[in-house]
């Protein structure tokens, strides 16, 4: 178990996550003002993407399908870059945390930790054009990730909950995710270094 938690711990740092709490999963609540938010559509992805509302379904839809998990992993990885004006590096970022996200769970999976659910940080975009928008199917959708804002969370509550920085940098993007286990995994208490406990 020891070699486990090392192994997760020194990966999450090789990839470059510098946040990696445990926290209970009950604390992901969806809000019908977060969603409130996507359907007034200023991204335009609303119906139009398939990891964003309503094809990711309704409050109800998401809180069954987040009742098994128990636990889960916050997730931050952070980068120096001009927000306002640099935007091929602020989608190269989104896409490097998204595949930092997926080599987690593949090296979870690999621990034998099979229920899982990865998200990521802002919108997906393995594609440069959603299939949704043009009517055909995802390439990827064992690789394609909702992120917790897609599913109606208000992850800046939720960071203010670790007493960590939600407030916007001009010269840093800050993205955030997670992913959630079953209790059943008998490992995922030996997972994190960090641990940070909320009741």
């Amino acid at each position: 178990m020891d070699g486990l938690k090392r192994s997760i711990c020194k990966r999450a740092g090789q990839l470059g996550i510098e946040t990696c709490l445990e926290f209970k999963a009950g604390l992901l609540v969806p809000e019908q003002r977060i969603r409130d938010f996507c359907v007034e559509n200023k991204c335009g992805n609303y119906c139009n993407h398939f990891m964003c509302p309503p094809r990711v379904g309704s409050l109800e839809e998401i809180e069954t399908r987040l009742e098994p998990f128990q636990r889960g992993i916050l997730l931050q990885y952070s980068k120096l870059l001009d927000v306002r004006n640099d935007n091929e590096g602020l989608k190269q970022t989104k896409v490097d945390f998204h595949c930092k996200i997926l080599r987690l769970e593949e090296l979870l999976r690999s621990e034998g930790i099979n229920n899982l659910w990865g998200m990521i940080g802002g919108t997906c975009e393995l594609c440069e054009v959603c299939g949704a928008r043009l009517d055909e199917p995802c390439p990827y959708p064992d690789k394609a990730r909702t992120s917790m804002e897609s599913i109606a969370i208000d992850v800046l509550g939720f960071l203010d909950k670790f007493g960590l920085d939600n407030k916007f940098c001009p010269d840093r993007i800050t993205w955030t995710g997670c992913i959630l286990f079953c209790d059943n995994s008998q490992s995922f208490r030996f997972l994190i270094d960090s641990h940070f406990d909320i009741k």
